[in-house]
């Protein structure tokens, strides 16, 4: 059965491990997934296992809408391992346990008080921008700095070559044509170095090839590269199981 994790921003917050069929999610007690938040409707999305073995989501005709990685749900769609679902500021990570638990937060996932009776609908452009701004913090990326000049690098694609060469995905102002390859294996985001003159340093230490954790920096031929990417797997986080007795749509 598929997990939940529940994100504010890049911030994990509850696992839910599903032992059902169908899952409500909403701001309404009687949700299984319940986040008592103003941007989050009464009954704003459901996840259900169908008849053919698939999971959808779908919109229950929440205010503001719900996305699925960054685009906005019509009808219900197929879900895959490692889905966003998304709505205001909250994620929903279909099957993809994350970092460690916040502490504190501003909101109760799944706590009685301060119940709210009313949605607040928020403009869709803006609804839109959020969306998009928030799915790029979630995102794998390289904070880069070279020859006084410094960007962000998103590894949208799951790997990137970076070099002074027009042809790398991330083309930097120094060092050698290719510099290093990071790429997604079976272990997470890794580091390679394609470079046979100049030496790469990841925490200071020389090394050819490494696998990365968040906050890791990559030092090469006068480039620095600082890799994050607080969606990686770790151990799971403390949760509860969802139960309930409905089955599969017939």
């Amino acid at each position: 059965m598929p997990r939940l994790t529940l994100v504010v921003e890049r911030k994990p917050v509850h696992v839910y491990d599903v032992g059902s069929f169908v899952i409500n999610i909403g701001r309404g007690e009687d949700m299984q997934v319940m986040i008592d938040n103003v941007s989050v409707s009464r009954r704003q999305a459901q996840i259900r296992l169908e008849s053919d073995g698939r999971w959808t989501v779908q919109d229950l005709g929440s205010a503001n809408g719900t996305f699925l990685n960054g685009r906005r749900l019509t009808d219900a769609t197929p879900l895959k391992r490692g889905d966003e679902i998304s709505f205001g500021k909250f994620s929903l990570f279909f099957e993809s346990p994350l970092a460690e638990p916040v502490a504190e937060a501003d909101f109760a996932p799944n706590g009685k008080p301060g119940l709210t009776t009313e949605t607040f609908a928020m403009n869709m452009a803006d609804v839109e921008r959020l969306q998009h701004a928030l799915a790029l913090k979630r995102r794998a990326q390289l904070q880069w700095e070279a020859k006084g000049t410094a960007g962000t690098f998103y590894l949208d694609g799951g790997a990137a070559l970076v070099g002074r060469s027009p042809l790398c995905d991330l083309q930097v102002p120094a060092g050698p044509a290719r510099h290093v390859l990071v790429s997604r294996g079976t272990a997470g985001f890794e580091v390679r170095n394609l470079s046979r003159w100049c030496r790469m340093r990841v925490n200071g230490w020389g090394v050819e090839r490494a696998v990365l954790n968040s906050g890791d920096t990559i030092e090469v031929g006068g480039l620095r590269l600082k890799f994050l990417d607080n969606l990686t797997h770790s151990a799971p986080l403390a949760g509860r199981t969802v139960e309930m007795s409905e089955g599969p749509k017939p």
